[in-house]
């Protein structure tokens, strides 16, 4: 598993819409040290995931529409369609070609690092991630 890129921009949008409330696409880019346009592409992910509203006229923006409080690193991988597997076997509907149903002893010990995976990417709600230091 690696975290991208975009990933990490999208934490840093919820991040400053948590902290700052409704605010315009350039201003998000400007406060997180973005790129305006991937900040306008991420914003429209996040709003296709029901994660975030725009309002549009003089006081529009883009503004959170569920609260960082129940959202978890979880949540936001497989809002952006990110999957979170630590091998190939741990896929639905994979098939152990070394052993039969129940899969090998590798495929058992990655299954149980996967649910302790699972486990901690739903464990901190967002809100606590994004606390000032």
């Amino acid at each position: 598993m690696l975290m991208t890129r975009e990933m990490d921009y999208a934490l840093r949008v919820l991040r400053a819409l948590h902290q700052n409330g409704q605010q315009s696409a350039a201003a998000i880019a400007q406060r997180e040290h973005m790129p305006k346009a991937i900040t306008l592409k991420l914003l429209k992910r996040l709003r296709a995931a029901g994660l975030v509203d725009s309002r549009r006229g003089p006081s529009g923006g883009y503004l959170l529409q569920r609260s960082c409080g129940e959202l978890y690193l979880g949540d936001l991988f497989q809002a952006l369609e990110e999957p979170v597997f630590v091998n190939r076997c741990q896929q639905p509907g994979y098939r152990c070609e070394n052993r039969s149903d129940e899969g090998c002893s590798l495929c058992r010990e990655l299954s149980r690092i996967q649910l302790a995976l699972n486990e901690e990417l739903h464990k901190t709600p967002l809100s606590e991630i994004f606390q000032n230091p």
